[in-house]
């Protein structure tokens, strides 16, 4: 395998090369004076309001959803510099992905694997999410372990 991985982000990231590439290719061609110049319109039109979608799916993916459905605006996660906040999301996830980006680090040991998964341990102030190993959540949930 080599090192990239495909996430879902990373394959709308991948969308969104492809669309630029071709708007800005539909851009020239539908300046041509010759016959093809509308239906160049028409496909530089439509992969625009591709990308738009594309866009939107990105938007909804980081930001979530409201009660009503609606994708949340940069406003309703952020106060201040909202707009400034969301293309620094945006940017961060639009990088190429790889298989370091899967791994976490197990709290107890620190061991960093794509084998980490975050665990529920109930306390009585309430519940814990740690990010453990196999092992190490092992140790955590024998009865004896501190």
């Amino acid at each position: 395998m080599t090192g990239e991985f495909k996430g879902y982000l990373d394959r709308l990231r991948e969308n969104l090369d492809v669309l630029d590439e071709q708007i800005e290719h539909a851009r020239e061609m539908s300046k041509t004076k010759d016959a093809s110049a509308l239906q160049w319109t028409k496909t530089f039109r439509d992969l625009v309001e591709l990308r738009n979608v594309t866009l939107e799916k990105i938007k909804g993916h980081l930001l979530g959803r409201g009660e009503s459905g609606v994708v949340n605006e940069p406003d309703d996660c952020w106060d201040d510099n909202s707009q400034v906040m969301y293309d620094r999301l945006f940017n961060s996830h639009m990088s190429p992905w790889t298989t370091e980006d899967l791994k976490l680090s197990c709290k107890d040991c620190g061991a960093k694997s794509e084998q980490v998964q975050c665990h529920l341990f109930s306390r009585s102030g309430g519940c814990d999410r740690i990010n453990l190993c196999h092992d190490c959540f092992e140790k955590r949930k024998t009865p004896d372990s501190e």
